[in-house]
């Protein structure tokens, strides 16, 4: 029996091990944190053509981020992971075969299009598929495995066994999401930023609108309020077991607009886990951010709606007194933190933010910390940490060196030679002549004291002397000749051609089109084809909708949701089994299907060469959010609100027409409905 376990101990472990962990980089600090704290796999974007509004890399610093990892054997995925305009197309391409030939290793990508022109004509690039395609179920997957896509991150949405599901019927491998934010919107369907700030998350603008205070009614009675549609923080450290046997290859951390101290922080974390180190300590993860901790869709559709819209920190204690200044108010605060300055700590009052401070003059006493601020805080406040000072500066001060072996010639009237082998590459560098010592010849000691300065590289040296000299400034002139060769032997020369493409057409969006929610409507329909969204998927309300149809002379087409679990699946077959009826596709897992076929706002049409790729009817031809045929929900949501405010379940749902969210602004968004098995739901005008 010992045996038994110990080699089942062993396997895990090994498999563990052969997980890849992937962290974030917005800049080059948070790069070296993700490489010091032990990733595998950095991800990064260059301004402009990423799905974060953040300043990115250009070629120029791309080349030194690739260069860096490469050092130290993490590789490097650059994301052009968004929806591309007809005229972008050959500027996204350029882009990719540019960071190709500087070594980048492989490229995530959104736009349908722009993958298959990669796969068409550069097959030698490797592509990753953007989490933004909203890939949940095996026959998604299929279409990609058919574009040479060698990874597949998957939507945040997808369940435990949909991932074992791809994984027991594909090679591609499986990169899921293990940390940081989550999006309240199905991946790839929020469009709310677009319509109402003329900002688009598919195109890296996201305004966060999720974020914003909401009011829930059901008619005019009001049920809750807050903050409704903010999601909490990813958190799966502790069912990496159930990743690893599912067959995830790959861990995600999100967070490339994060601050190198949370990415140190979540790399070290997941890193230590894969190392075998279980139930850790989630203090310091959550102090680098969370807004609370959930596994998401892990288990379903999940509680995931947070209470708070940005950084919760963690509860250190609470406000005892306050003694007012005439410009600064000294504040007395219970607890037994070690708080350092620098530190900044937010302020609850009865559950909710009221302000962040940054404590002045911080002393410490037995049981309290006393500083002050000129901010409204009073007694009985709940104070929590958001930034420890101390902490911060400890971890993104620790660093890794790459270690390398140097062998050192030292011979009389000969120049100083390094012999190194590295990155499967002999280099020899060589110095300055040595001369023969009169007094103090050089000493192993002093010509490692000398290397030793890199903050790249640990070298061990290897070197015979026999009593000679060099200048202290020729020595240093040859120590940073054999960093730089070392640095050029991680340069990757790739040559690969670009390719013109052309951009300057246009495709037809298909028109006399109704999309209706009910039987009635039909009557009132002129439109020649018909697109029917029920609230319920049921196989005889369907027929009856598709002998109607049929019987005035019109086009039916059945309108699939943009997510599917293998039980929604089953049902749409039984649906659509021996019939005439269309499909409208809004997922990629619709194209299974043999019935005719229309393209729909679900799948983001954005330019001709995706388009061309589906090679069907399109409602939207291009510029889907700009120039739309139809107009999207705001938001697809996967969780229940019905269940999260109305205390209901699947066996006594409450469901009904009239429920709606309000922006403070006033504007109200209708909650809607669409069931499968499960249920998807959306809000609209």
């Amino acid at each position: 029996m010992f045996f038994m376990l110990y080699a089942m101990g062993k396997m895990c472990y090994n498999s563990y091990m052969k997980m890849k962990l992937l962290a974030p980089a917005g800049d080059m600090e948070s790069l070296k944190q993700a490489v010091y704290n032990g990733a595998d796999e950095v991800y990064l974007g260059v301004k402009d053509f990423n799905a974060r509004n953040i300043e990115g890399f250009n070629l120029t610093t791309l080349n030194d981020a690739v260069v860096f990892a490469h050092i130290y054997g993490v590789k490097v995925h650059l994301t052009v992971n968004i929806l591309f305009t007809n005229k972008e197309m050959q500027q996204a391409l350029n882009l990719i075969v540019d960071a190709y030939n500087l070594g980048v290793d492989a490229f995530i990508v959104q736009d349908i299009g722009l993958i298959n022109l990669l796969h068409k004509i550069y097959p030698q690039i490797e592509v990753h598929a953007s989490t933004q395609l909203g890939v949940h179920n095996l026959e998604g997957v299929k279409v990609l495995e058919s574009l040479g896509v060698k990874r597949v991150v998957l939507a945040r949405e997808t369940p435990l066994e949909e991932i074992e599901r791809i994984r027991q019927n594909t090679n591609i491998e499986i990169e899921y999401f293990v940390q940081g934010a989550l999006c309240v919107s199905f991946s790839g369907n929020c469009y709310i930023s677009s319509y109402l700030e003329g900002e688009s998350g598919n195109r890296g603008k996201c305004k966060q609108l999720c974020r914003l205070p909401y009011t829930f009614y059901n008619g005019n009675k009001q049920i809750a309020s807050g903050y409704l549609l903010s999601a909490k923080d990813f958190c799966m450290l502790n069912r990496l077991s159930e990743l690893v046997s599912a067959g995830v290859s790959a861990l995600k951390i999100e967070g490339r607009a994060r601050r190198p101290y949370y990415v140190a922080t979540a790399t070290k974390y997941y890193r230590q886990a894969l190392d075998g180190i279980t139930n850790q300590d989630l203090t310091e993860l959550k102090l680098a951010f969370n807004r609370e901790f959930t596994a998401g869709y892990f288990d379903g559709n999940g509680n995931i709606i947070s209470k708070i819209q940005g950084h919760n920190g963690i509860e250190i204690g609470k406000i005892t007194k306050v003694n007012m200044g005439k410009k600064f108010n000294e504040i007395i605060l219970q607890t037994n933190y070690k708080l350092a300055s620098k530190s900044v700590l937010k302020i609850f009052r009865s559950g909710q933010e009221v302000c962040s401070v940054a404590p002045h003059d911080v002393r410490s006493e037995k049981g309290k910390v006393i500083f002050t601020t000129t901010s409204n805080i009073k007694v009985g406040d709940d104070v929590h940490i958001i930034v420890d000072a101390e902490k911060e500066e400890k971890l993104t001060n620790f660093i890794v060196r790459r270690k390398v072996d140097v062998s050192l010639i030292c011979e009389i009237d000969k120049p100083i030679r390094a012999e190194i082998f590295i990155n499967n590459k002999q280099i020899t560098v060589f110095g300055d002549i040595l001369t023969k010592a009169k007094t103090n010849p050089i000493t192993v000691d002093e010509l490692q004291q000398n290397f030793n300065k890199s903050k790249l590289f640990e070298i061990k040296l290897n070197a015979k002397l026999n009593q000679v000299f060099m200048p202290k400034s020729q020595l240093n002139e040859f120590r940073r000749k054999v960093l730089e060769e070392l640095e050029k032997a991680f340069e990757i020369k790739k040559h690969l051609q670009k390719t013109t493409v052309k951009t300057d057409y246009k495709l037809s969006a298909l028109t006399n089109f109704k999309i209706i929610t009910n039987l009635k409507a039909l009557q009132n329909t002129s439109e020649k084809i018909v697109l029917y969204s029920p609230d319920v998927y049921d196989k005889k309300d369907v027929s009856i909708f598709t002998e109607t149809c049929l019987s005035f002379g019109k086009t039916p087409y059945l309108n699939l949701p943009p997510f599917a679990t293998r039980l929604d699946i089953n049902m749409l077959d039984e649906i659509l089994k021996d019939t005439r009826l269309g499909v409208v596709a809004n997922n990629l897992y619709a194209l299974k299907y043999k019935n005719p076929k229309i393209v729909g706002g679900g799948l983001n049409v954005y330019n001709n060469f995706t388009a061309e790729f589906f090679n069907l009817p399109c409602l939207v031809a291009e510029n889907a959010e700009l120039n739309a045929n139809i107009k999207m929900p705001y938001m697809t949501l996967r969780h229940c609100p019905i269940k999260e405010f109305c205390k209901s379940d699947c066996a006594n749902c409450k469901y009904e027409d009239g429920f709606k969210y309000k922006m403070q602004s006033g504007r109200e968004l209708k909650l809607k409905r669409s069931k499968l098995s499960t249920c998807t739901f959306y809000l609209v005008d």
